[in-house]
């Protein structure tokens, strides 16, 4: 393992290697001025821009996100940051960074239609307010690698400056948030092809689900596949933690550690790891400080709310909360105010102007009931708060009400605490269903879904003890300080970069075992069934090899078939793209079955052969499109292999840069001549228009040798590593069998 020397300067956390941090949005907007038409930067807020962009800074590191405006021209230089700007991003040089520009229609759809339409609420576990659309998650597909494409030319950027500084320690690339889920795979597939030495990490800024609200999603195997391309996984809490491995466990098959929170992806182990977000601590006890006073009577006592305008944070419920605190306790009439500051957000989606129209109306109702001439029980801003006048507030407030149905963490708790500098302090009283309040235990719990409980917890909250009050905030406020924002920056950079020194536990798989085997397979197949294992060959028997000829078995591979081949109660099957005679010839074991272009020749270990019946016409056609792709495409290393019945389009050796221009091509003569174009390891496939696959050709090869009534009586297990093996899973899986990605399981099976 490459190790990263991490010194700690103060609180801030320094590191050699140079960080390059890719998130939807640069941390700053631009936007043009009108008189000069000039871009200008605006300082964006947050404890990512807070905690990283120093490191980013001092590093001589890079920053990759979209800029906040759509540019005409792609090239229009970012400028640098006006000279009295005194926000973290200041030091931010326009060299460092590196702008990501996308078409407006697909943005919109990335962001608008798959970010916050689905990834949003599925992820805050409320499913019925998601709303799957194809188009919407191939738009997030493509902007995901355009985040991709442009994060490799940074990385490319970032190792000739560290070359020149003869710095030789690898890049951290850190991915941020559900935004950029898929990027990772891209990232490390083009850094390895171009020798690029990197490590990559991805953090999110949400809940991750349960998996069985995860596994709604249509393409939940792809959001997981590409998150696992990092080396490090973080999340706020550990629950989270859980639900991620459990989800790579039951989606995926991977073989997880849950103890040491390890995943299992191919070849490679990665590491999930807690790493709970912080506030800049000391710098909103300074506003505290400095803020003046903004709640003028000291004879109200004041219950601060503070969100976002979202369906997540649990708006009407806390009315509805405090509606019933003052039925049930008619004594804090006029004595205690909710103050409830919501910021607009999404005003242009019609979900969210519901909302805030529900909110409104709400209030309107509670005020009308309760209002006297003296006193008004909620006092509502619709808002942006500045910094400086949300201390004066936290500080001043009697209780702070933070109860949103579900959050990823949740930062107003963490910004109340800070700013209760007052010698009696308030109390803080927050949802379990944030992530802060799996660790603020000195806080009141309230679950926001009970309102009658709320109220009481609420009323508990105004009549506290003062020398409770003091003994919980003490306790609060010492932990919110040693777990501030750099705290969480220094955790990151330990998790990348010295996992063995401090990090609890083993950070790497341990082989599996025969006893692995035992207790994964016997629930499945008993010691009453017959196994049938159909395997396929490229890629899971063999090693993917830059020709087929030399994708060879290893002699202790072939050894454990012919093993299993003279097992009685093992039936043996190799499914492959390859022709059946070539299939035969590279495994060269007698007395079991071959299937050769997935399906299409079928070899059966008594010498019977079947053949899955052509169009007359694509017999001819076949030699055609051959000599259509030889002439056209077959160049820099690319070329097609013959294999009767199909074609296959073979560009591994092609330079990277060539490779779309020419994929398109061979793909649009594919299908010119009514051929169907499949992907493959860096292959482009062309098979005849009929409906036989790997799967239809499992079930037949099963049907044939062991009779219709063969799924009563014969377990399944089917091992692949391609697409094209997809098809058999799902076949496996619908007869109660195990099917194995060939990438997900560890090079000892």
């Amino acid at each position: 393992m490459v190790e990263t020397e991490i010194v700690i300067t103060n609180s801030e956390p320094v590191t050699k290697a140079s960080l390059i941090v890719v998130s939807n949005r640069l941390p700053f907007v631009l936007s043009r001025d009108p008189k000069t038409d000039k871009l200008e930067r605006k300082a964006s807020a947050g404890g990512l821009v807070t905690a990283v962009c120093p490191v980013v800074i001092k590093g001589k590191g890079l920053w990759v996100g979209w800029p906040g405006i759509h540019l005409e021209d792609s090239n229009e230089p970012i400028p640098e940051s006006n000279p009295t700007d005194q926000t973290p991003t200041a030091g931010l040089k326009s060299d460092q960074v590196v702008s990501v520009n996308i078409n407006a229609a697909i943005f919109d759809s990335y962001y608008n239609g798959c970010c916050n339409k689905i990834f949003w609420p599925l992820f805050h576990s409320m499913p019925g307010r998601a709303t799957f659309g194809a188009e919407h998650w191939h738009n997030y597909v493509t902007v995901n690698k355009h985040f991709a494409a442009r994060t490799i030319e940074a990385l490319e950027k970032c190792l000739e400056q560290n070359k020149a500084l003869d710095n030789n320690t690898p890049p951290i690339i850190w991915i941020h948030d559900y935004h950029l889920m898929l990027a990772a795979n891209w990232i490390r597939e083009k850094a390895e092809e171009k020798q690029l030495p990197c490590r990559l990490a991805f953090f999110l800024h949400i809940p991750f689900p349960p998996w069985d609200i995860f596994r709604l999603f249509p393409w939940a195997d792809e959001i997981l596949q590409g998150m696992l391309g990092c080396d490090m996984v973080g999340f706020h809490i550990q629950d989270y933690c859980l639900n991620f491995v459990d989800c790579c466990q039951r989606n995926l098959g991977c073989r997880v550690d849950r103890n040491n929170l390890l995943v299992e992806q191919g070849e490679r182990t990665v590491r999930i790891r807690p790493l709970p977000i912080g506030i800049p601590y000391d710098r909103f006890v300074t506003l505290a400080k400095t803020a003046g006073k903004l709640l003028k009577s000291d004879k109200q006592k004041i219950i601060l709310g503070v969100d976002r305008l979202d369906y997540t944070k649990g708006l009407v419920h806390r009315l509805m909360a405090f509606e019933t605190l003052l039925e049930k306790y008619p004594q804090h009439k006029e004595k205690v105010s909710l103050l409830q500051i919501s910021v607009p957000s999404r005003t242009d989606v019609k979900e969210y102007r519901e909302l805030k129209e529900e909110v409104d109306q709400l209030i309107g109702r509670i005020n009308g009931r309760f209002t006297t001439a003296n006193w008004a029980p909620i006092r509502y801003i619709y808002d942006y708060v500045a910094q400086d006048d949300l201390a004066a507030l936290y500080r001043d407030a009697a209780v702070c009400l933070v109860t949103p149905l579900r959050d990823g963490m949740n930062l107003v708790a963490k910004e109340f605490v800070a700013c209760q500098i007052n010698a009696s302090p308030g109390v803080l009283v927050i949802s379990p269903f944030a992530g802060a309040g799996e660790m603020m235990h000195e806080a009141l719990l309230c679950n926001p879904y009970e309102v009658h409980a709320a109220a009481e917890v609420i009323h508990r909250a105004l009549t506290m003890p003062e020398d409770e009050r003091i003994l919980r905030m003490s306790r609060l406020r010492r932990r919110e300080s040693e777990c501030d924002v750099s705290n969480w920056m220094r955790s990151f950079l330990k998790a990348m970069g010295t996992l063995d020194v401090d990090d609890v536990g083993t950070t790497i798989m341990q082989p599996v075992t025969v006893d692995d085997f035992d207790d994964y397979l016997l629930k499945y197949i008993g010691y009453n069934h017959k196994l049938a294992l159909l395997l396929d060959y490229d890629g899971t028997l063999a090693p993917i090899a830059p020709h087929p000829d030399l994708a060879t078995l290893s002699p202790e591979i072939k050894n454990v078939l012919f093993k299993l081949s003279n097992h009685s109660d093992v039936y043996v099957a190799v499914i492959s793209g390859r022709n059946v005679d070539n299939v035969k010839r590279m495994v060269g074991i007698e007395g079991i079955t071959y299937a050769g272009n997935h399906g299409l020749e079928i070899l059966h270990p008594d010498g019977s052969k079947f053949v899955h019946p052509m169009p007359i016409e694509y017999e001819d056609k076949v030699s055609h499109l051959l000599k259509a792709l030889q002439d056209s495409v077959c160049r820099d290393g690319a070329w097609v292999e013959n294999k009767g019945a199909l074609l296959t389009f073979h560009y591994r050796e092609t330079p990277a840069e060539l490779r779309p221009a020419m994929i398109e091509k061979a793909r649009g003569l594919i299908i010119k001549y009514g051929f169907k174009a499949t992907e493959a390891h860096c292959a482009l496939e062309a098979r005849p228009p009929v409906q036989w696959n790997k799967g239809r050709a499992s079930i037949y090869i099963l049907r044939t040798s062991f009779g219709v009534d063969w799924s009563e009586r014969i377990k399944i297990i089917y091992v692949g590593d391609d697409l094209t093996d997809e098809d058999a899973m799902v076949v496996s899986r619908k007869w109660t069998a195990l099917a194995f990605n060939r990438y997900l399981l560890n090079d000892n099976i």
